[in-house]
């Protein structure tokens, strides 16, 4: 957990505001670099990883790899700014980025601003909790009733969260990180995650465990509710179909090997 934290830290204290730098020959991409396994910043550059401008740090995990392969079959370098959560659409907007590709998920809300790709993941939404709490034998929203429950500020996710029954909707945090530290200080009993995030969450800390519900039993969801795609401005037509096209040609066979892989390579 403190490695965890600690990386995530040194991130954020040295991400930079640099300028744009996109050219016919880059093409730049917007994330937190703190939501694994989608995405994390580390200090050491590896073969999957790609520096994050204006930061001594490195960025990884599924959502560069998608990042690298749209790059690289546009024939272009691909950049990176480290952006919080809620400032990845006006970078998007102010042309600071060229696309978002941060395990957003394509919402009717999100559709009036920017236009999203096809799905590059689908996956299953489930609940985290202490290994000790009394909630970690769950296996329906309904054993949650009268829980104390948070999620990310400005996701979906959020939303989820009065699915269940006299629930505690607590204050949605900004990052997952600090939703871990609230379900690990007994603050909150449970946080809301997708499912290989909670893999990632799991894996580093070991005194939490991930509900994942019986069969009807969970959150109800759409299919558009659990994929994320890639965000990108509406008047970039051109771009938003190359995209398409280049989505369209990986299997799902890969995808999940891609993740699968993301999982396994994650820092401690």
């Amino acid at each position: 957990m403190k490695k965890f934290l600690f990386v995530s830290m040194i991130a954020l204290a040295l991400a930079a505001c640099a300028p744009s730098t996109s050219t016919e020959d880059s093409i730049i991409v917007g994330l937190e670099c703190d939501y694994a396994p989608f995405n994390w910043t580390q200090l050491e550059e590896t073969e999957t990883s790609v520096r994050i401008e204006g930061n001594i740090g490195y960025c990884d995990g599924y959502d560069i790899t998608v990042a690298r392969t749209i790059a690289s079959e546009l024939g272009k370098t691909l950049i990176v700014k480290q952006i919080g959560w809620e400032g990845l659409e006006p970078a998007l907007a102010s042309g600071e980025i060229d696309m978002i590709v941060a395990g957003m998920t394509d919402t009717e809300e999100r559709r009036q601003r920017v236009a999203f790709s096809v799905p590059y993941y689908a996956s299953d939404m489930v609940l985290v909790v202490r290994k000790d709490s009394t909630f970690a034998s769950a296996t329906s929203l309904a054993d949650f009733t009268g829980a104390n429950v948070v999620a990310q500020r400005g996701t979906f996710h959020d939303s989820l969260v009065d699915q269940i029954p006299s629930v505690n909707h607590m204050t949605p945090l900004a990052t997952f990180p600090l939703l871990v530290n609230s379900v690990m200080s007994l603050e909150a009993d449970a946080l809301v995650s997708e499912n290989p995030v909670a893999i990632s969450i799991v894996k580093n800390n070991p005194d939490l465990t991930i509900i994942r519900f019986n069969q009807g039993s969970g959150f109800q969801t759409s299919f558009e509710d659990t994929t994320v795609s890639v965000a990108l401005r509406q008047v970039d037509t051109e771009l938003l179909a190359s995209i398409n096209t280049i989505l369209g040609n990986i299997s799902s066979e890969q995808r999940n090997t891609w993740m699968a892989d993301a999982i396994d390579r994650q820092p401690e």
